[in-house]
Protein backbone atom coordinates (compact mmCIF):
# COMPACT_ATOMS: atom_id res chain seq x y z
CA UNK A 1 0.00 0.00 0.00
CA UNK A 2 2.96 2.37 0.50
CA UNK A 3 4.15 1.97 -2.60
CA UNK A 4 1.04 2.38 -4.19
CA UNK A 5 0.74 6.30 -2.21
CA UNK A 6 3.85 6.64 -3.73
CA UNK A 7 3.08 6.18 -7.14
CA UNK A 8 0.33 8.19 -6.72
CA UNK A 9 2.13 10.82 -5.16
CA UNK A 10 4.72 11.02 -8.08
CA UNK A 11 1.84 10.58 -11.24
CA UNK A 12 -0.84 12.81 -9.84
CA UNK A 13 -0.86 16.33 -10.34
CA UNK A 14 -1.05 17.65 -6.67
CA UNK A 15 -3.36 20.34 -7.83
CA UNK A 16 -5.09 22.58 -4.79
CA UNK A 17 -8.17 21.41 -3.73
CA UNK A 18 -10.28 22.32 -0.73
CA UNK A 19 -12.68 19.97 1.04
CA UNK A 20 -16.20 21.61 0.44
CA UNK A 21 -18.54 18.84 2.85
CA UNK A 22 -20.98 21.33 4.59
CA UNK A 23 -20.21 21.24 8.05
CA UNK A 24 -22.83 19.80 10.69
CA UNK A 25 -22.05 20.49 13.87
CA UNK A 26 -21.35 17.61 16.47
CA UNK A 27 -20.18 15.45 14.08
CA UNK A 28 -16.58 15.96 13.88
CA UNK A 29 -16.19 18.25 17.42
CA UNK A 30 -12.72 19.84 17.52
CA UNK A 31 -10.24 20.98 15.05
CA UNK A 32 -9.63 19.48 11.79
CA UNK A 33 -8.91 20.26 8.16
CA UNK A 34 -6.66 19.30 4.91
CA UNK A 35 -4.23 20.57 3.50
CA UNK A 36 -2.30 20.29 -0.26
CA UNK A 37 0.99 21.89 -1.48
CA UNK A 38 2.88 20.79 -4.93
CA UNK A 39 5.69 22.47 -6.97
CA UNK A 40 6.55 21.55 -10.59
CA UNK A 41 9.43 22.31 -13.34
CA UNK A 42 9.67 21.41 -16.33
CA UNK A 43 12.82 21.88 -18.86
CA UNK A 44 14.08 20.87 -22.43
CA UNK A 45 11.23 20.61 -24.96
CA UNK A 46 9.06 22.55 -23.35
CA UNK A 47 9.24 25.20 -20.02
CA UNK A 48 6.47 25.26 -17.44
CA UNK A 49 6.71 25.63 -14.01
CA UNK A 50 3.49 25.01 -11.88
CA UNK A 51 2.77 25.98 -7.74
CA UNK A 52 -0.33 25.59 -6.05
CA UNK A 53 -0.70 25.62 -2.00
CA UNK A 54 -4.54 24.97 -0.67
CA UNK A 55 -5.31 25.58 3.29
CA UNK A 56 -8.79 24.12 4.90
CA UNK A 57 -9.30 24.17 8.73
CA UNK A 58 -12.41 23.76 10.35
CA UNK A 59 -13.47 24.48 14.03
CA UNK A 60 -16.78 22.78 15.50
CA UNK A 61 -17.65 24.16 18.73
CA UNK A 62 -19.46 20.50 19.33
CA UNK A 63 -22.32 22.94 20.91
CA UNK A 64 -24.07 25.83 18.40
CA UNK A 65 -21.78 27.17 16.39
CA UNK A 66 -18.38 26.87 14.21
CA UNK A 67 -15.40 28.17 11.96
CA UNK A 68 -14.30 27.44 8.79
CA UNK A 69 -11.55 28.88 6.53
CA UNK A 70 -10.05 28.01 3.32
CA UNK A 71 -8.19 29.36 1.35
CA UNK A 72 -5.63 28.61 -1.64
CA UNK A 73 -2.68 29.95 -5.05
CA UNK A 74 -1.97 28.66 -7.66
CA UNK A 75 0.55 29.78 -10.47
CA UNK A 76 1.23 28.65 -13.45
CA UNK A 77 4.06 29.49 -16.19
CA UNK A 78 4.85 28.58 -19.85
CA UNK A 79 7.77 29.57 -21.81
CA UNK A 80 7.77 32.28 -19.96
CA UNK A 81 4.39 33.89 -19.77
CA UNK A 82 2.26 34.01 -17.31
CA UNK A 83 -1.39 31.41 -17.85
CA UNK A 84 -2.39 30.99 -14.54
CA UNK A 85 -2.33 33.15 -11.40
CA UNK A 86 -4.92 33.18 -8.97
CA UNK A 87 -5.86 32.83 -5.11
CA UNK A 88 -8.68 33.55 -2.53
CA UNK A 89 -9.39 33.28 1.62
CA UNK A 90 -12.82 32.74 3.00
CA UNK A 91 -13.66 32.80 6.51
CA UNK A 92 -17.41 31.34 7.42
CA UNK A 93 -19.18 31.31 11.08
CA UNK A 94 -21.72 28.78 10.88
CA UNK A 95 -24.62 28.98 13.81
CA UNK A 96 -26.74 26.34 14.43
CA UNK A 97 -30.90 27.44 14.89
CA UNK A 98 -31.79 24.20 14.99
CA UNK A 99 -31.55 20.88 13.88
CA UNK A 100 -31.63 21.58 10.33
CA UNK A 101 -31.45 25.10 9.84
CA UNK A 102 -28.29 27.35 10.30
CA UNK A 103 -27.17 31.05 10.03
CA UNK A 104 -24.22 31.86 8.12
CA UNK A 105 -22.02 34.72 7.82
CA UNK A 106 -18.84 35.08 5.61
CA UNK A 107 -16.41 37.31 3.96
CA UNK A 108 -13.74 36.26 1.42
CA UNK A 109 -10.54 38.08 -1.18
CA UNK A 110 -9.77 36.38 -4.49
CA UNK A 111 -8.35 37.46 -7.21
CA UNK A 112 -7.69 36.12 -11.08
CA UNK A 113 -5.26 38.39 -12.56
CA UNK A 114 -5.58 36.00 -15.75
CA UNK A 115 -9.12 36.70 -15.68
CA UNK A 116 -8.72 40.80 -15.43
CA UNK A 117 -9.52 40.31 -11.69
CA UNK A 118 -7.00 42.63 -9.46
CA UNK A 119 -9.37 41.79 -6.46
CA UNK A 120 -12.62 41.08 -5.50
CA UNK A 121 -13.90 41.60 -1.91
CA UNK A 122 -17.32 40.28 -0.93
CA UNK A 123 -19.05 40.23 2.46
CA UNK A 124 -22.69 38.59 3.48
CA UNK A 125 -24.91 35.99 5.22
CA UNK A 126 -27.14 33.50 4.24
CA UNK A 127 -30.17 30.71 6.26
CA UNK A 128 -29.32 27.00 5.14
CA UNK A 129 -31.54 24.61 5.13
CA UNK A 130 -31.05 20.59 5.35
CA UNK A 131 -34.35 19.76 3.40
CA UNK A 132 -33.41 15.97 3.38
CA UNK A 133 -31.24 13.57 5.46
CA UNK A 134 -31.54 9.69 4.87
CA UNK A 135 -28.90 6.89 4.45
CA UNK A 136 -30.07 5.76 1.32
CA UNK A 137 -29.61 9.18 -0.40
CA UNK A 138 -27.73 11.54 1.40
CA UNK A 139 -28.22 15.01 2.54
CA UNK A 140 -30.07 17.65 0.74
CA UNK A 141 -28.95 21.66 1.26
CA UNK A 142 -30.60 24.73 0.38
CA UNK A 143 -29.44 28.12 1.35
CA UNK A 144 -30.88 31.87 0.13
CA UNK A 145 -28.91 35.24 1.61
CA UNK A 146 -26.87 38.25 0.15
CA UNK A 147 -23.82 39.94 0.24
CA UNK A 148 -21.83 43.22 -1.18
CA UNK A 149 -19.00 42.82 -3.51
CA UNK A 150 -16.02 45.35 -4.18
CA UNK A 151 -14.06 44.62 -7.42
CA UNK A 152 -10.79 46.11 -8.47
CA UNK A 153 -9.90 45.22 -12.23
CA UNK A 154 -6.51 44.90 -13.92
CA UNK A 155 -7.08 47.75 -16.17
CA UNK A 156 -9.65 50.10 -14.83
CA UNK A 157 -9.70 52.24 -18.26
CA UNK A 158 -11.53 49.43 -19.34
CA UNK A 159 -13.49 48.44 -16.34
CA UNK A 160 -13.90 50.51 -13.65
CA UNK A 161 -14.28 49.40 -9.87
CA UNK A 162 -17.59 47.86 -8.89
CA UNK A 163 -19.76 48.07 -5.82
CA UNK A 164 -22.66 45.83 -5.75
CA UNK A 165 -25.44 44.47 -4.10
CA UNK A 166 -26.10 40.27 -4.77
CA UNK A 167 -28.38 37.54 -3.78
CA UNK A 168 -26.51 34.34 -3.02
CA UNK A 169 -27.90 30.77 -3.16
CA UNK A 170 -27.34 27.84 -3.83
CA UNK A 171 -28.40 23.64 -3.64
CA UNK A 172 -25.56 21.49 -2.63
CA UNK A 173 -26.16 17.71 -2.62
CA UNK A 174 -23.59 15.06 -0.44
CA UNK A 175 -23.48 11.30 -0.17
CA UNK A 176 -21.32 9.22 2.00
CA UNK A 177 -20.20 5.98 0.98
CA UNK A 178 -19.25 2.74 2.82
CA UNK A 179 -15.31 2.99 2.71
CA UNK A 180 -15.55 6.49 3.48
CA UNK A 181 -16.39 7.29 -0.46
CA UNK A 182 -17.81 10.40 -1.02
CA UNK A 183 -19.59 12.37 -3.79
CA UNK A 184 -20.28 16.09 -3.47
CA UNK A 185 -22.20 18.44 -5.76
CA UNK A 186 -23.54 22.11 -5.67
CA UNK A 187 -24.21 24.81 -7.60
CA UNK A 188 -24.29 28.66 -6.81
CA UNK A 189 -26.02 31.58 -8.04
CA UNK A 190 -25.46 35.44 -7.47
CA UNK A 191 -26.91 37.80 -9.19
CA UNK A 192 -27.02 41.57 -8.94
CA UNK A 193 -30.17 42.92 -7.53
CA UNK A 194 -30.15 46.15 -9.52
CA UNK A 195 -29.76 43.94 -13.19
CA UNK A 196 -30.64 40.45 -13.15
CA UNK A 197 -28.94 39.89 -16.23
CA UNK A 198 -25.59 40.17 -14.27
CA UNK A 199 -25.02 37.12 -12.54
CA UNK A 200 -21.91 34.43 -11.80
CA UNK A 201 -22.61 30.99 -11.80
CA UNK A 202 -20.31 28.44 -9.60
CA UNK A 203 -20.93 24.59 -9.32
CA UNK A 204 -18.89 21.77 -8.79
CA UNK A 205 -19.50 17.54 -8.81
CA UNK A 206 -16.83 15.83 -7.24
CA UNK A 207 -16.13 12.47 -5.91
CA UNK A 208 -13.79 11.04 -3.07
CA UNK A 209 -12.11 7.90 -2.57
CA UNK A 210 -9.91 6.89 0.67
CA UNK A 211 -6.81 5.32 -0.64
CA UNK A 212 -4.32 4.92 2.12
CA UNK A 213 -5.18 6.35 5.85
CA UNK A 214 -6.02 10.00 5.82
CA UNK A 215 -5.13 10.22 1.87
CA UNK A 216 -8.35 10.04 -0.34
CA UNK A 217 -8.23 10.30 -4.18
CA UNK A 218 -10.37 13.00 -5.87
CA UNK A 219 -11.96 13.46 -9.20
CA UNK A 220 -13.71 16.66 -9.68
CA UNK A 221 -15.15 19.20 -12.60
CA UNK A 222 -15.95 22.68 -11.81
CA UNK A 223 -17.84 24.67 -14.36
CA UNK A 224 -18.10 28.42 -13.43
CA UNK A 225 -19.95 31.13 -15.74
CA UNK A 226 -19.62 35.12 -15.48
CA UNK A 227 -22.55 36.74 -17.60
CA UNK A 228 -20.50 39.94 -17.90
CA UNK A 229 -16.85 39.04 -17.85
CA UNK A 230 -14.31 41.87 -17.30
CA UNK A 231 -12.84 43.60 -21.15
CA UNK A 232 -9.41 42.82 -19.97
CA UNK A 233 -8.52 41.20 -23.09
CA UNK A 234 -11.72 39.57 -24.46
CA UNK A 235 -12.25 37.10 -21.43
CA UNK A 236 -14.55 34.33 -22.15
CA UNK A 237 -17.48 33.91 -19.65
CA UNK A 238 -16.97 30.37 -18.87
CA UNK A 239 -14.35 28.41 -17.07
CA UNK A 240 -14.19 24.77 -16.60
CA UNK A 241 -11.44 22.45 -14.96
CA UNK A 242 -11.10 18.59 -14.74
CA UNK A 243 -8.84 17.62 -11.77
CA UNK A 244 -7.59 14.83 -10.29
CA UNK A 245 -6.09 15.73 -6.87
CA UNK A 246 -4.66 13.65 -3.84
CA UNK A 247 -6.58 15.30 -0.32
CA UNK A 248 -4.64 14.72 2.78
CA UNK A 249 -7.15 15.52 6.04
CA UNK A 250 -6.21 15.52 9.35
Amino acid sequence: MKKALLLFASILPLLAYIDVTPIEIGEHPGTGGSVGLSLSNTRGNTDKTEASADLNIRYDSNRTHALWFFGGYKYTDTEGKSIQNRGSAHLRYLHKIDETLYLESFIQTENNRINGIKNRSVAGGDIRWRFFDTPSFGRGYAAAGAMLEQMRFVEPDKDPMQHNFRLSTYLFYTKAFEAGARLNAYIYYQPKTDRWSDYNIYSLGEFQTPIYKNFSLVVSVTYNYDSTPPKYKDVDSTDMEQKVSLLWKF
